[in-house]
C-alpha cells in the first residue's frame, strides 16, 4: 500500500527535476516508509511506501532489464492471490522479492491490458516499457484504490491523489459548478468525474494504454458480470466463501485490527477472523486481534458501542472505543475535509477519521465492513425499488433540490441527470417477471456509483491520511460474485435485507442480533452545526464558492433548523464551504472550522 505518481512525456519533451519530488510530497502521507523513484525512456515514476509485505525487499518502482532499455512497474495495493501466480502462471521468473507486487511486471509484460483477469486484489498500478515506449495505467475492478490522470501538452501525469496532479501541472482552477451542486445534493460526485474538468479519474477496471505520451486506447475488465451464470449462487457455500475472502485479506507482514460498529457486516468480519485466529494459533500466547470502534457525545444518538463491546469481549478481542465530541468536530473537520480532495460529504468521515487516527498508533491494516449492503443487498432502498407499483429508486431529488436551495440552471441540470438516467432502472416487466434481474439492476446502480465514488473515496482518504491500509472482504473477486449472483429469496425476505448474511451470523454469533431492525451509522452533526447555527450560517453564505451554486439567503434558515429537519443539508453546505477554502482557496486545514471559514478574523 503507498501513494504513485508519475508521468508519461511526449517526444521531444524533457522532464523537469523536480515535478516527481513535488507529486511525492503531496502523497507522502500515503507512504511514510520510504520513497522510491526511477526514470526512463520518456517516462518517470514514484512511489511512497507504507510496507506490508516483505519489508525489506519490497521497494518500487520494480524494474526489468530488457533488450533495449528497461521496463518498470510501481503499484498501490495487494494482490492476495500472487502466491498462486508464482507458482501456477510465473513459474520460470526468479523473483528477487516476496512482494505481491512483484508479480505486476512480468504478467503486464506478457498480457498488458488482459493482466487484469488474472489478479485477485485492489490495486492502481502504472506500467512502462522502454523497448517500445509505451505503458498503461490500471485500477481494480471495484476501484477500491484510486487513480487520477491529467493529459496536456507535455503528457500524460498521474496521481493517487489530485493534489499531486495539481502541483507540477496548470489545471483550469474550478470547481466544476454542476460537480459541487451534485455534493449538496447527493454528497458525491456522480459518474466518476473529479471537482476539476482537465482532471480525469480512471474509471474501476479500466486500462489506459499510453505510448509516446499519448493515451492511444482504453479498455474495461468488468467487476459485475452475468456471464456463464446461467444458475444463482449456492447459498450453503457462504461458509467457506467467507472464510477465504477474510483469510486472503488478512495477509499481512504487519499487525492488523478491524474496524467494529455492532452491525452485521463487521460482526460477521469479527467472527469469521476470530475463528480462523483460533484455528491457525500455534502455540503461545498471541497478540490480541484488536477491534476499533465510534461513539459520540449526543444522547439523542444510541450508543452502538455498547453491542461492539459486548461482541468483542465475547469473541476475545480487545475493545477500543474512541469518543467523537462536539469539540472535536469544530477542532478537527477542516483537518479531515483536507484529505478528502475529492469532496465526499459522507459525514462519517468525521469517526472514520479519528478511528484510523487512533488504530495508525497500534496497526497498519485495518479490515472493513464496506460492501455488505450492496452486495448482500441490505438497503431498505432495494425493497422499495422492487416494487410492482410505485417503486421508488435511489436516483430520487436529494435535500439540496428538495429544498430548492440551488440556482436555477444547476437545479434544471440535475433533474436532467435524474431523467437520463431512468435507463439504468429496473422496468416495469422486470420487476414483475424477473426480481432476481431487477435487483441486480439496483444493486450494480450502487456498486459502480454510491460504493465506488462515495464509500470507497471515504474510506481510502480517512485511513491513507493516517498512513493505514484498509481492506474490505466483502469487495472481493470470489465473494463479491458469489454475493451478486445469490437469488432474491437469499438476499430478501419480509422488511429484511442481507438474509444470509444476517442467517449466517445467527448461527454462528447470535448475541450480534442479526435480526434486529438496522438502525444505521448516524453521526451528530445537526446538533453540531445548530449550538452555533447563527455564526455559521452568517459565514457559510458569504463564501464565494457557496454564492456560486445557491441561494443565500435561505442559508440562515436551514442553518437553525439543523438540529431537527435539515441536519444532512446543512452539513453539506458547510463541508462544501470548508472544502471550497481549502481545495480551491488554499487555505491551511488545520484550523478550528470558524478560523478556516473566516480567514480574517
Amino acid at each position: 500500500m503507498c501513494g504513485i505518481a508519475g508521468y508519461f512525456l511526449k517526444p521531444s519533451i524533457a522532464g523537469r527535476p523536480d515535478w516527481l519530488d513535488k507529486m511525492a510530497a503531496k502523497i507522502a502521507h500515503r507512504g511514510p516508509d520510504g520513497t522510491g523513484q526511477h526514470i526512463c525512456g520518456s517516462a518517470g515514476f514514484i512511489q511512497t511506501r507504507l510496507a506490508i509485505i516483505d519489508l525489506e525487499g519490497g521497494k518500487q518502482p520494480f524494474i526489468e532489464q530488457g533488450p533495449k532499455g528497461e521496463a518498470m512497474l510501481i503499484a498501490n495495493g495487494e494482490i492476495y492471490n500472487h502466491r498462486e501466480l508464482r507458482e501456477s502462471h510465473l513459474s520460470e521468473v526468479s523473483f528477487t522479492s516476496q512482494s505481491d507486487c512483484a508479480v505486476l511486471l512480468p504478467l503486464w509484460l506478457r498480457h498488458k491490458s488482459d493482466s487484469a483477469q488474472y489478479l485477485r486484489g485492489m490495486y492502481a498500478i502504472s506500467f512502462y516499457d522502454e523497448n517500445s515506449d509505451e505503458g498503461g495505467l490500471m485500477r481494480d475492478p471495484f476501484g477500491i484504490k484510486p487513480l487520477y490522470y491529467f493529459e496536456g501538452s507535455d503528457g500524460v501525469f498521474f496521481a493517487s491523489e489530485i493534489p499531486a496532479l495539481r502541483a507540477i501541472q496548470k489545471i483550469k482552477h474550478g470547481p466544476d459548478r454542476l460537480a459541487a451542486a451534485q455534493i449538496l445534493d447527493k454528497q458525491f460526485i456522480a459518474d466518476g468525474k473529479t471537482p476539476f474538468e482537465d482532471i480525469k479519474a480512471l474509471a474501476p477496471g479500466s486500462y489506459l494504454a499510453i505510448k509516446q505520451g499519448r493515451v492511444t486506447g482504453a479498455c474495461h475488465h468488468a467487476g459485475l458480470s452475468d456471464a456463464g451464470k446461467a444458475m444463482p449462487s449456492n447459498p450453503d457455500q457462504l461458509d467457506d466463501v467467507l472464510a477465504d475472502s477474510v483469510m486472503a485479506h488478512q495477509m499481512s507482514d504487519v499487525p492488523f485490527g478491524m474496524f467494529l460498529s455492532g452491525g452485521v457486516d463487521s460482526a460477521s468480519l469479527l467472527s469469521m477472523m476470530m475463528r480462523l485466529r483460533s484455528a491457525n494459533r500455534t502455540d503461545g500466547p498471541s497478540a490480541p486481534l484488536l477491534a476499533y470502534s465510534a461513539r459520540f457525545d449526543s444522547q439523542h444518538k444510541a450508543d452502538e458501542t455498547i453491542l461492539a463491546r459486548q461482541l468483542a469481549l465475547r469473541l476475545g478481542a480487545e475493545f477500543i472505543d474512541v469518543c467523537f465530541d462536539q469539540k472535536m468536530f469544530f477542532d478537527l473537520a477542516g483537518t479531515v475535509i483536507g484529505a478528502m480532495d475529492m469532496p465526499v460529504a459522507d459525514y462519517a468521515i468525521l469517526p472514520s477519521f479519528a478511528l484510523a487516527r487512533r488504530a495508525a498508533q497500534d496497526v497498519k491494516v485495518i479490515l472493513v465492513g464496506e460492501g455488505g449492503d450492496e452486495f448482500f443487498a441490505g438497503y431498505g432502498r432495494y425493497r422499495a425499488g422492487l416494487r410492482v407499483l410505485a417503486p421508488k429508486f435511489p436516483n430520487r431529488p436529494g435535500p439540496a433540490l428538495k429544498a430548492g436551495i440551488l440556482q436555477q440552471d444547476l437545479a434544471a441540470h440535475l433533474y436532467q441527470k435524474m431523467q437520463d438516467s431512468r435507463h439504468f432502472m429496473p422496468a416495469f416487466h422486470t420487476r414483475l417477471l424477473n426480481k432476481d434481474s431487477a435487483l441486480k439492476q439496483l444493486q450494480a446502480y450502487d456498486i459502480e456509483g454510491w460504493l465506488a465514488d462515495n464509500l470507497l473515496v471515504k474510506l481510502d482518504r480517512c485511513l491513507m491520511a493516517n498512513s493505514l491500509e484498509g481492506r474490505t472482504p466483502f469487495i472481493d473477486k470470489k465473494l463479491s460474485d458469489f454475493a451478486y449472483h445469490l437469488s432474491v429469496h437469499n438476499k430478501i425476505r419480509g422488511r429484511h435485507g442481507k438474509y444470509l448474511l444476517k442467517s449466517w451470523l445467527n448461527e454462528h454469533l447470535p448475541e450480534a442480533n442479526a435480526f434486529a431492525r438496522k438502525r444505521g451509522f448516524t453521526v451528530p452533526v445537526g446538533q453540531w452545526i445548530a449550538s452555533k447555527a447563527d455564526r455559521l450560517a452568517e459565514l457559510v453564505a458569504c463564501q464565494q464558492g457557496i454564492k456560486e451554486l445557491v441561494t443565500t439567503d435561505l442559508i440562515k434558515g436551514i442553518f437553525q433548523q439543523a438540529g431537527d429537519k435539515t441536519a444532512i443539508l446543512a452539513w453539506r453546505l458547510l463541508f462544501y464551504a470548508i472544502w471550497h477554502q481549502i481545495h480551491v482557496l488554499n487555505q491551511p486545514a488545520g484550523q478550528p472550522v470558524l478560523d478556516l471559514l473566516d480567514p480574517q478574523s
